[in-house]
């Protein structure tokens, strides 16, 4: 999986991604895929914040699928887009106050990510 492939998953499963992306393009005339990472991990954050508003917390919706193509993005991408996903979205992810939260949920390939695992 290379970057373009992980940018049209992530697109597939969330319209506001999509729409970040058609942004994204529409901006640089191209993907950046680290910035975009970023606007990945912004929308995460989004996503657990109204969950958190809600009188039972429920990790549904959007982000597992999400979650799901990251952490096969790291098990099976290619090294560019391995690098983007543990960069951009795990380390940056690290620094966000509601990474607590998020952690429990990686699978398999972001967990072994994780600093200090």
């Amino acid at each position: 999986m290379n970057n373009r492939e992980l940018a049209a998953l992530l697109c597939g499963a969330s319209g506001t991604l999509a729409e970040a992306h058609r942004r994204h393009v529409g901006a640089y005339g191209t993907l950046i895929p680290h910035v975009y990472m970023g606007d990945v991990l912004t929308h995460v954050g989004r996503c657990l914040g109204e969950l958190g508003r809600t009188d039972e917390w429920r990790f549904d919706g959007e982000l597992p699928t999400i979650l799901a193509m990251l952490d096969r993005a790291v098990l099976e991408g290619d090294r560019e887009t391995r690098n983007v996903v543990v960069l951009s979205f795990v380390r940056d992810g690290e620094l966000e106050g509601f990474f607590p939260q998020l952690r429990p949920h990686f699978g398999p390939g972001l967990r072994m990510q994780v600093s200090g695992r």
